[in-house]
Formats: structure tokens, sequence, C-alpha cells
């Protein structure tokens, strides 16, 4: 069974990126990036991505531009270290807020990915970091990374 599948599907991952998006919009430090006036399909977008990370379909990909595109929009905004941190505690905190299921195994790996997709998007934080223009999606299972 999938990340995706365990998590409860797309109604889940939704659940999970507009929960999280709020927790990231009430923090005081995370409130400036995520205010800034975007996307309005931001939500559903951050649903797909995840989605497609955790096992299931495309959609991020297909429509989106996939792994590349998401780091490219992250990509030299001069981030600083604690926002990754506290990004991830919002995130951590989602799993409970979306009330997905409390199962330790799910909720291991969705905790493991968000640090490494994290740190993976600090990388590309400094400005005049390149993104390259083909980037494998990442996927993410019980086990972890699995490009």
């Amino acid at each position: 069974m999938s990340l995706y599948e365990a998590a409860g599907g797309a109604p889940a991952m939704l659940a999970l990126a507009t929960d999280f998006h709020a927790r990231c919009l009430a923090d005081p430090q995370l409130e400036h990036p995520f205010s800034h006036p975007g996307n309005p399909e931001h939500v559903q977008r951050l649903a797909d991505y995840w989605g497609e990370v955790f096992g299931g379909p495309p959609v991020y990909s297909d429509s989106y531009g996939g792994h590349s595109g998401m780091l490219g929009i992250h990509a030299n905004q001069g981030a600083e270290t604690e926002l990754g941190d506290r990004f991830v505690a919002c995130f951590v905190a989602a799993l409970d807020g979306a009330h997905l299921p409390a199962d330790p195994e799910l909720r291991a790996a969705l905790g493991g990915y968000i640090r490494w997709a994290t740190d993976e998007v600090m990388t590309y934080s400094p400005a005049g970091a390149r993104v390259p223009a083909a980037a494998t999606m990442p996927r993410w299972d019980f086990d972890g990374l699995r490009r």
C-alpha cells in the first residue's frame, strides 16, 4: 500500500495541505512568505504534489512542471535555516489537524519525507541557486526515498 492510500488518498492530501497552509499563515515567521499574493490554487497544487510524491496520480507532473517546477517556485528566496525547522513543525502538527491516521509507521514516513524535502528545498534557497531542468519527481514510501 502506498503512503497516499494509507493516508486516505486525495481527500487526505487536500486536508493536510489546507491545515498545513493555515498553520504556516498563523506562524509569525512563516506568515510572510505564505501571505504574499500567489497562485489561488496553491493549496490544491500542494495537495497534488504531495499526493504524487506519496504514490498517488501524477497530477502535479502532468499539469504543473513536476519536481523542477516546484523547486523553481521556491528557489532563490534566501530563506533562513530556522524557517525550514518551523515548516517541518507545521507539517507534523498538520498531520493531526488534518486527522490523518495515527499509524506510527505512516507518521514516521511522512515526517521523514518532510524533513528530507525541506532540506532539499533549502539547498536552492540562496540567491543564484540553479534548479535542474529535469529533476526527477521524488517517490516516498514507508521505507523512504524511492527515486
